[in-house]
């Protein structure tokens, strides 16, 4: 079998996810928050079937694909943007593996930053949690300086970053506060308010 990308190959992982999820369902099971085993013919497929998998209807699909490019963070760059779109899903579960996924890009720029502390006022702790977590692994790489980017639009990002931090660092859950104060600490930025 091809690992290179074909329609009939992005039908096989949803078909394998699908029966692989059926297979698991118990009363009290989440299923989005089952991490698939994909098996070689998958996991070893080109970026281009992850890439497309962002699209699928299923939402288990979507979470598979993201996963994978957690799994695979060399592979990122030409979905990044893909990848941030899935920030604005309306399952709380593709938009935290989405920050997750980016947490483990090598090169963000300020507005992959800026994209994922938009999330910090969300209304899903799950993904508030994942947005601290999210900039604490990101704003160290954004302030190094790796990716190429303006640096009147990056300092404008940063400070639009900072007061969202900010404003989450009186969040009502307790590990938001405590993600949010790592990532403060990690940036640089850290200023008790």
């Amino acid at each position: 079998m091809s690992t290179t990308y074909s329609p009939e190959l992005l039908d096989e992982l949803a078909q394998f996810v699908s029966e692989l999820i059926t297979q698991n369902d118990y009363p009290g099971f989440e299923a989005r928050a089952f991490k698939v085993g994909l098996p070689d013919r998958f996991f070893s497929a080109s970026s281009k079937l992850f890439g497309a998998a962002l699209e699928h209807d299923s939402v288990f699909v979507r979470l598979v694909a993201l996963r994978w490019f957690e799994e695979k963070p060399g592979t990122i760059k030409p979905f990044v943007k893909a990848i941030i779109e899935k920030l604005s899903d309306g399952d709380e579960y593709v938009r935290a593996e989405a920050l997750h996924a980016l947490e483990k890009y090598h090169t963000p720029t300020s507005g992959n930053a800026l994209s994922c502390a938009e999330l910090l006022v969300d209304q899903s702790t799950l993904v508030r949690k994942a947005s601290a977590k999210a900039l604490a692994k990101m704003l160290p790489r954004v302030n190094e300086g790796s990716a190429k980017e303006l640096e009147d639009v990056k300092k404008t990002n940063l400070e639009r970053v900072h007061k969202l931090l900010m404003d989450a660092y009186s969040d009502k859950d307790v590990l938001v506060r405590q993600k949010v104060e790592k990532a403060m600490r990690k940036s640089g930025s850290f200023e008790r308010a």
